[in-house]
């Protein structure tokens, strides 16, 4: 009995609950990139490893967004507002781990402004798209 009572218990600190949530979606996006672009690097010179970044950042940022959507529910407020800074957080956090580590390893930068603004209007983008992707699923099943 006391089960099912805490189970149906709202959450008593749902601010926190939500950023929780949307923190761990963004982590886990932005080491789905680095573990991408790291194995594309074993392979790969760093330039042509570059070439698929946009399509590593689109993918994981969609991910994120539906991931927001799939953890916080209906909890999450502004959701598109959200997700929009959900993926533009996880490109910048990105390409500043990427900057770094080619700087350190590789002494060059090799990311230009353009690739960067590329990649953010991408990351936005896709995250959008897979939070509308995710509340369109939710919101068919429930019907």
């Amino acid at each position: 009995m006391n089960l099912t009572m805490s189970l149906n218990r709202p959450a008593e600190n749902k601010g926190i609950f939500s950023y929780r949530r949307i923190l761990k979606a963004i982590l886990i996006g932005i080491g789905g990139n680095l573990i991408l672009i790291v194995f594309l690097m074993t392979f790969l010179q760093i330039f042509e490893a570059i070439k698929f970044m946009p399509w590593i950042i689109a993918f994981n940022t969609a991910h994120t967004g539906y991931s927001l959507v799939d953890r916080a529910g209906k909890q999450l407020a502004y959701r598109k507002l959200i997700s929009a800074l959900a993926g533009f957080a996880n490109v910048m956090i990105t390409i500043g781990i990427f900057a770094v580590m080619a700087v350190l390893l590789f002494g060059d930068l090799y990311l230009g402004v353009r690739d960067m603004g590329l990649f953010t209007l991408i990351g936005v983008l896709c995250s959008l798209a897979g939070t509308l992707l995710a509340a369109k699923y939710y919101q068919s099943n429930i019907k």
